[in-house]
């Protein structure tokens, strides 16, 4: 993890890098009350990783005050607002925290960025953003939730974002700041969004202590999630995988798993770029299961393989189904019972009565979900 081979090196070593990191939102529901108190934990593990790595002045800004008295008193500053999640403008806010705190280098990231995480990694961002001035390194170039960059005035030359995801394509085309391409490591490329993320990195070992503690207190289904992990390792199976799939995943499926793999890609960066905002989606994945219809959909899938992993996420949107994130996080988990939008449940209820299989998810479970199952296979666990 070596950062000598940048240009620009800065003999200035008494500039620090903050370490902001987001955790907040409306929470509806007992699962969204179930997945706050998981990202709690990550949070708190977090801290503690970055503390170890080096990481000096770590602001937290959150709109949890469960959270907030959690946090360890004197090694965080922590910003508690009461905003509420549709008044919410990401950029609005990140700009606002590096200017009231006066903030020169920052490393962004979101509160369940990166379960996963290493101190190591986390020391390898803050040396290069140390070291460097006018770069921007990001964990996904087209769709970030972890944002490294120098200045922190940077944000102040761009039309500052709503979501996360375009910081990194703003800060490029519009700050002028040179991207630092980062290794692609679990670590860096694994984020909870959804109860089927929380289900994978529950058999990961690199999980840490206070996010344990809290997977542990589900009383959720795991079978679907440990049936998939069995198949990637079987060289007689075949697994069907459909969403927002980058190259780079694929390659490393190709290389470590030995199951055939059916691999389906389609509306890559479809946040970053304002599609679903605009009603843009087409899949055609989706319109697939238009024709056959949400029974027929999935039993075609099981003449065609084990089992299937869905970014069920470029279905909803192409289907234009405007869906709360109660909803969602039920189908992920086939609570059938709490899933208020007919329809869904309709298409919820053909998956888990499927021959195969079926893990529902978001963009993460076809990113780093994936990616963490087959670690921690090959780890043995």
């Amino acid at each position: 993890m070596a950062t000598m081979g940048l240009s620009n090196l800065s003999s200035r070593q008494d500039r620090p890098v903050s370490l902001v990191i987001f955790e907040g939102g409306a929470v509806q529901g007992v699962l969204e009350t179930q997945m706050q108190m998981v990202r709690q934990g990550m949070v708190l593990d977090l801290v503690e990783r970055a503390r170890e790595a080096g990481f000096e002045q770590i602001l937290v800004v959150t709109s949890y005050p469960e959270l907030a008295k959690a946090l360890p008193s004197g090694q965080v500053q922590v910003l508690l607002h009461s905003e509420d999640e549709e008044s919410f403008h990401f950029g609005q806010r990140l700009h606002a925290v590096v200017e009231d705190c006066r903030l020169e280098k920052v490393l962004y990231m979101g509160g369940a960025a990166a379960p996963l995480i290493s101190s190591a990694e986390l020391q390898y961002m803050r040396e290069i953003l140390e070291q460097n001035d006018e770069v921007m390194l990001t964990n996904n170039y087209y769709s970030a939730d972890i944002v490294g960059f120098t200045p922190a005035k940077a944000l102040s030359r761009i039309s500052l974002p709503e979501v996360d995801n375009a910081l990194p394509l703003a800060l490029s085309n519009q700050g002028g700041l040179r991207y630092v391409p980062l290794q692609r490591t679990l670590g860096l490329n694994f984020d909870v969004d959804t109860p089927t993320d929380v289900l994978i990195v529950s058999v990961h070992p690199a999980l840490g202590a206070h996010t344990r503690a809290a997977v542990q207190k589900l009383n959720w289904d795991f079978s679907r999630a440990q049936a998939i992990k069995e198949l990637l390792g079987n060289p007689m199976g075949e697994l069907v995988i459909y969403g927002r799939v980058g190259s780079n995943l694929f390659q490393y499926l190709d290389v470590n798993t030995r199951c055939r793999l059916r691999l389906y890609s389609e509306e890559r960066s479809m946040k970053a770029l304002g599609r679903d905002a605009r009603g843009e989606v087409k899949a055609l994945m989706g319109r697939l299961v238009e024709e056959l219809g949400f029974r027929s959909f999935f039993n075609f899938l099981s003449e065609l393989a084990g089992g299937a992993v869905l970014d069920t996420r470029v279905l909803f949107e192409h289907f234009h189904w405007e869906l709360s994130a109660a909803d969602r996080f039920a189908s992920d988990l086939g609570e059938l019972d709490l899933i208020t939008h007919e329809p869904l449940k309709e298409f919820t209820r053909a998956a888990l009565e499927a021959p195969i299989p079926i893990l529902l998810g978001g963009h993460s479970l076809v990113a780093g979900g994936l990616w963490a199952l087959v670690d921690a296979g090959l780890k043995g666990l």
